[in-house]
């Protein structure tokens, strides 16, 4: 009891520095307490994304063990070599429909409760319009420019003339004879996007609010009838506008590289894409959707046509021998007409946690076929916006870490100064406590606890300011780094992609466009903050009290008194 009301004696007595040690505590502490505030925001509010979250998954292959695959085969690092192998093997490793519904099949660590929440897939294919025309309104126009700005005569030589004032005769110089460009190829990519889903759910899917899509006319739920066969698709209102094509029309497309193979759609929607672009990045306005089963339909009829006509002109071809070289010419080019659609699948997961383990899972089930575990490139552009979203905050979070750390060191040297200054003004005092029988042990607790109790009351002090001050200050420089972020990336954007640079981002690409930088918190400051706080007080106190445990135990009392100036 003595020791306690020593303490509080002493710090009134020496008012005026322990006010000082106060201010600096609470300077530190109202430091501390912002830079964990800002800590615990950049936790909570990745936390609490997480769990909103449903995480939209795609399995890939990924296009590095490709190259890895296509190099070793071929013993070349030339693209020119490596190219036609890699093509090969991407359709060699190519995930079907019942790989997609075996990986939706893996089940949870230790259950039985498989770890995709749902799924959906779907197919596309390159296809041209037979009864409608693709949407462009620029084509007319770039064509009309670049024909006005071509140059139709020859340039004409200056006169030029002497000093005797002769003209001086200059030959003109004749243009080059035009080179005559090869006959192009006709494109095989076509001028639409037919997109065939799996379901209901996938369908509707694309009319998120995030994708843009908003349904303007048709019934979206009579779409995909159950196990129906029919041909029916939705458009986009600009073709429809362009093409003079309302719902209950029927639309004729076509194979670009056979003009004989045709299939009609009837129209049964009409959407409204406000971004230009759909979720995979085609144009939207030149994007058909339908279901699945109608795309693969399509896709069978495909092979079975130009395989019949590849069948025929070979058989034919055998009439003579002349034709027979051609024969097989005809064949090659008959199987490349064919419409090959494109699988593409996405797995809905729960959570981040569960989006890892699936990555595992996949890895596993490779390795366990006698496959390579990095073949498989696990992709998640919800994931990838949401961690780019958090750069901001996590950047803030990284440099008040860095803040906390150098605010501590500096200001439990500050403190440790002042305790050995006032150590050295209190020596005679010290000296005569201990000539009356106090222990060193007992003053050094008595000292210990002045500054503990100084400490403590200034770090509550700095806490309340700290708390008051976390939420406008977190969000100004919160704010600050979302704009530098953003400049940012749009420099990364403007620059030009240097060669080999073009490594695969972690969860897969992102479009700026989707990405919602958290630039404003909401948070108090919770028990823990305050507990850190307190420890961190203590923990000054105790390494400040430390040094002047040191300096007391060195002090004989004796000589203390009689050196007394």
């Amino acid at each position: 009891m003595f020791t306690l009301k020593y303490a509080l004696k002493s710090i009134v007595r020496s008012l005026g520095r322990n006010i000082l040690i106060a201010i600096i505590v609470i300077i530190i502490a109202t430091a501390a307490c912002v830079a964990m505030s800002i800590q615990q925001a950049a936790e909570a509010a990745a936390a609490n994304s997480r769990k909103l979250m449903d995480i939209k998954t795609q399995v890939y292959i990924d296009r590095g063990f490709i190259r890895d695959q296509a190099i070793e085969n071929t013993g070349s690092e030339d693209m020119s070599v490596l190219m036609p192998e890699m093509n090969d093997l991407m359709k060699e490793y190519a995930i079907t429909l019942d790989d997609f519904e075996e990986f939706s099949k893996i089940k949870k660590e230790g259950s039985d409760e498989p770890l995709v929440k749902s799924y959906y897939y779907s197919a596309a294919v390159s296809i041209n319009g037979d009864s409608i025309k693709k949407y462009d309104l620029t084509s007319s126009t770039s064509e009309t420019t670049a024909a006005t700005e071509a140059p139709t005569e020859a340039p004409v030589a200056p006169t030029m003339i002497d000093p005797q004032g002769n003209v001086i005769v200059q030959e003109v110089p004749t243009m080059p004879a035009p080179v005559q460009q090869e006959p192009q190829q006709p494109e095989k990519q076509g001028d639409f996007s037919l997109i065939g889903y799996s379901d209901v759910n996938a369908m509707t899917d694309f009319g998120g609010e995030e994708s843009g899509c908003v349904m303007k006319k048709g019934e979206q739920t009579a779409i995909f009838p159950e196990d129906t066969s029919d041909y029916v698709c939705i458009i986009e209102e600009n073709l429809s506008n362009f093409n003079d094509v309302g719902v209950g029309d029927t639309i004729s497309l076509v194979n670009p590289n056979n003009e004989d193979e045709t299939y009609s759609l009837k129209v049964v929607g009409i959407f409204k894409n406000s971004t230009g672009t759909m979720e995979n990045g085609d144009d939207a306005s030149n994007t058909i959707l339908t279901n699945y089963d109608t795309v693969k339909g399509i896709e069978t009829k495909s092979e079975t046509t130009n395989s019949t006509a590849s069948s025929t002109a070979s058989s034919s071809s055998k009439t003579t021998d002349t034709a027979s070289s051609s024969s097989a010419g005809s064949s090659d080019s008959t199987v490349e007409t064919k419409l090959i659609s494109q699988f593409d699948g996405t797995f809905v997961l729960a959570s981040v946690e569960d989006y890892d383990q699936f990555k595992e899972e996949l890895r596993k089930k490779a390795e366990d076929e006698g496959k390579n575990g990095d073949m498989y490139f696990v992709a998640s552009s919800d994931i990838a916006a949401f961690m780019e979203g958090l750069k901001p905050l996590e950047n803030l979070k990284s440099f008040a870490t860095t803040f906390l750390y150098l605010t501590l060191a500096i200001g439990a040297i500050v403190l440790i100064v002042i305790s050995v200054i006032s150590i050295r003004d209190r020596k005679y005092e010290i000296g005569v406590l201990a000539a009356m029988g106090v222990k060193k042990l007992k003053l050094s607790m008595m000292f210990m606890l002045e500054v503990l109790i100084i400490t403590l009351v200034s770090i509550l002090i700095g806490v309340v300011i700290g708390s008051a001050i976390s939420v406008p200050v977190t969000n100004g420089l919160l704010t600050a780094q979302v704009q530098q972020q953003e400049d940012k990336d749009t420099s990364q954007t403007q620059e030009p992609q240097q060669p080999g640079t073009n490594e695969r981002p972690a969860y897969g690409e992102v479009s700026d466009d989707n990405i919602d930088y958290v630039d404003k918190v909401d948070f108090s400051v919770d028990f823990m903050v305050v507990l850190k706080m307190l420890l961190i007080g203590i923990a000054l106190a105790v390494v400040s009290g430390f040094t002047s445990i040191l300096f007391i135990l060195r002090y004989d009392p004796k000589q203390i008194l009689a050196n007394r100036d």
